[in-house]
Order: C-alpha cells, then structure tokens, then sequence
C-alpha cells in the first residue's frame, strides 16, 4: 500500500510490544533456559535482579505477545480491507503471505533460534484467513471460543513434565553456553520438536483468538472510539494492573496465585494489555513516537535481527554469557539493543520504503521484486 494509506498508530503500537517481547525473550530465553525460566521465578540474587524479575513479570511478560498478536490480527484485516478494494482474491492473497511467513519462520527457528513465533503467527494467520468476511461480531466470537477453549479442553498432549524440563535445562545450559554452531543447530532440531513444538500446540488457540480479536476491533472501528478507549484503559488498568501485580508478587514470593489458574488471561492478562493499547492510542498526535513507528514498521527485521545479536552474544558461537547474565544486565541490554534500532529504523526508512525482510516477504508474496528504494528529491 502507499506510505499515505499506513495507519500509523499502529506501527507505534507494534513498536511498543516488540520492546516488551524482545525483554521477554531475552530475560527468560537467551539469557537462561526457558526450561528453567518455568521453574525458577528468581534465577539470580540481589535485590536489582529481583526488582527486574517482578517487573517483567507484572507489567510485560504475556503482555507483549498479547498485544502483538493482537496487533497481527489488526494488521491482517486491513490487508484483507485493502485487497478487497482493489479487487484481489482475499484468501489466496492472504494465503500466499502467510505461507511466505511460515518459510522465513521455519529457517530462523531451526537455524537462529528456537522462541520463534513467526511459523506460530503464519498457522495462526492461515487459519483465520478464510473468516475475515465474517461479520466482526462474529470474528469477535470466534475470539472468545478460541482464547477459552483451553480450559474445556486440554491441548497438553505431549507438554514436557517437571522433571523432563529440568533435565533440559541442565542440557540447554551445556550446549548453548559452549556449544559450536552445528552442535547446538542439531542440539535445537531435537529440542524444538521434544520440547517447543508442544507449547506452541497449547497457546495456538489463544493466538489466533487475539488475532480474530484484532481483526473484529479493525471491522468495527473500535480503535477510534474514545470514549470505549478510556473504558478500556480505566478497567483494564485498574483489573489487570491489580491482578497482574497480585500473582506477580506471590509467584515471587514463592507462594500461591490469587488469580484463579487458566483464567489469567481474561481477568489479568488481555486487561492489561489492552489498557496498555488503549492509553497509547488516546495519547498519540502526529509526530509523537515517530521512532518507535518506525520500529515497528520493521518489526519482522527487528525481531529476526533480536535473534542474531542475542545469539551471537549468549551462545558458545559467540561470547557465550548463558546462563551467566543476571535480569538487570539482561534488562539493561535490552534496553541498549533497542536503542540502536531504533535509530537505525528511522534512517532505514529515510531511504528505504520497508524493512530488508519485509521487503523479501513482500515481493515473495507478490511473486515479483517489489520497489525497494525511496525516490530522492
């Protein structure tokens, strides 16, 4: 589409979440095993790095990924919206770019790093193609059945137990901390299908609800309306602040939640989120956060490139701190790497019209090389 028809409050949304989910993923996946992330909330001492755990914790692990697959689901309906109007066969558009999604995924999950939710986003994304000329009531349905189906049914059918974990933990921190590339290549083919292909089985159906989530908020307009904005940003605040805060402090402290368990999403999580989304929204004018626009408008390159960096400095191919970082030099880097791309996103799309791999995914899709280069006056 033209750089005129992007809306912009979007990307900035986008931005936001890829910082919290780059936190995340570095806290609790590059910088430990995530094997050992589930059974250990405090995996180093000192107060910083407990300071650190309980804030992640509380206020951006789950959600970021909320919010951006949320933000995926947007996304999607308004290229679906677009293509429509320009009279391109929805579906099979839709298709092909998420085919296109689940190649690049694939690579980097099996080459780069294993956390991958790209090949999870492309599933997802194939799965709700075919619904999006539904009305937004229904795709909003469609949401809730998805997002409460796992506590009616269980899809923990190959799930790794305690003990399973803890052993791969011991295992991941031998390998990724002294590994060679090939080593810890084949060591990630035999743990992404043991251990990671069973989690991302258990949270496929609350991606794709937020995503139909997404998609039915694009529909109904229910992203410009103020008054439902502040609706959302006082009771999501105020609910899932509240309980977020709650099961973040007992999980520290190493007593039990107060958040009833498989409903944490619906009265902690999503409210949060949500809140989040809504308060950027009511505070955005033009020119505000334009660099976290701009990260977010590369968001895939951004992301892919996290896993490159965060590699070369965490694992045995490079300077190999597994396992050795503590949370606030963990938070610290985080901060630091995304710092610098943001600042590289803005002089990147000075002269470039998208994102390196954006624009790979891009002409792909299309099957033809698609302008790359902006025209200099």
């Amino acid at each position: 589409m033209a750089e005129s028809e992007r809306y912009r409050p979007i990307d900035v949304l986008r931005g936001l979440a890829l910082f919290g989910v780059l936190l995340i993923n570095l806290l609790g996946m590059f910088r430990v095993s995530l094997f050992r992330h589930f059974h250990e909330f405090h995996t180093d001492p000192g107060a910083l790095n407990h300071l650190v755990d309980d804030f992640a914790a509380a206020f951006v692990e789950f959600k970021a990924f909320t919010l951006f697959s949320f933000l995926f689901g947007v996304g999607t309906a308004i290229q679906a919206e677009r293509c429509a109007a320009r009279g391109v066969p929805v579906t099979g558009f839709l298709a092909r770019r998420f085919l296109v999604l689940l190649g690049i995924g694939a690579c980097h999950m099996f080459l780069i790093w294993n956390g991958d939710i790209l090949v999870l986003y492309a599933v997802c994304g194939l799965l709700i193609a075919g619904t999006l000329r539904l009305p937004a009531r229904v795709l909003a349905l469609l949401g809730v059945a998805a997002i409460l189906l796992p506590n009616f049914v269980s899809l923990t059918f190959g799930f790794p137990e305690g003990a399973a974990m803890r052993a791969q933990a011991l295992a991941d921190a031998r390998v990724y901390a002294h590994g060679s590339y090939p080593e810890i290549v084949a060591f990630r083919w035999s743990e992404t299908w043991h251990f990671i292909a069973p989690i991302l089985w258990s949270v496929l159906p609350r991606t794709a609800g937020l995503m139909w989530w997404g998609a039915a908020a694009w529909c109904a307009g229910l992203l410009c309306r103020r008054g439902l904005l502040w609706a959302v940003l006082l009771a999501g605040g105020a609910i899932g602040g509240g309980t977020s805060v709650a099961h973040a402090l007992a999980q520290s402290a190493g007593r039990p939640s107060p958040v009833p368990e498989g409903w944490a999403d619906l009265i902690s999580i999503i409210p949060l989120a949500f809140a989040y989304a809504a308060a950027v929204l009511l505070w955005l004018r033009p020119g505000r956060l334009g660099a976290f626009a701009a990260a977010g408008q590369m968001a895939l390159t951004n992301y892919l490139t996290h896993s490159v960096v965060l590699g070369f400095i965490f694992y045995g191919y490079g300077f190999g701190l597994f396992d050795r970082t503590g949370p606030a030099a963990g938070f610290a880097m985080a901060c630091a790497l995304f710092a610098v791309q943001l600042v590289v996103s803005v002089m990147w799309l000075r002269r470039y019209r998208f994102g390196p791999v954006e624009w790979v995914w891009r002409s792909l899709t299309y099957g033809r090389r698609q302008p790359f280069r902006r025209l200099q006056k």
